[in-house]
């Protein structure tokens, strides 16, 4: 007889979530360079960093990670509004993106954490 169904399925979304964080520092990194890009006055790279933001705040949630959808729909409002406003980013804006992307970096960090501790199954 095989083994429990749910077993392997638990087994297989550990799999999925670990391949998912896997890319978490390439993410961030995008972030980062993004978030650079509009601090020297690359008015485009708003709506670039909206989108990353965007992908991060849906992929996060879909593999269980809700602390990187929050943060990353925070930065995603954030850039959305500057992106509507021909993203000119004053010195406060870019503060409060970077304070975003620190805490998708964070998320990220603490997600990985959650799932080193995860049993194996």
């Amino acid at each position: 007889m095989t083994g429990d169904p749910n077993d392997a399925l638990a087994q297989q979304l550990r799999l999925l979530r670990r391949e998912y964080l896997t890319d978490s520092a390439q993410r961030v990194d995008e972030l980062r360079r993004l978030w650079a890009r509009l601090a020297a006055g690359e008015r485009a790279a708003a709506s670039e960093l909206r989108q990353a933001f965007h992908r991060l705040a849906g992929s996060g949630g879909s593999y269980g990670f809700p602390l990187v959808s929050t943060r990353s729909r925070e930065g995603e409002h954030l850039a959305g509004r500057l992106a509507a406003e021909d993203g000119a980013a004053q010195p406060g804006d870019l503060e409060s993106l970077r304070t975003c992307v620190d805490g998708v970096a964070a998320a990220f960090t603490d997600a990985l954490k959650t799932l080193d501790t995860e049993s194996p199954g």
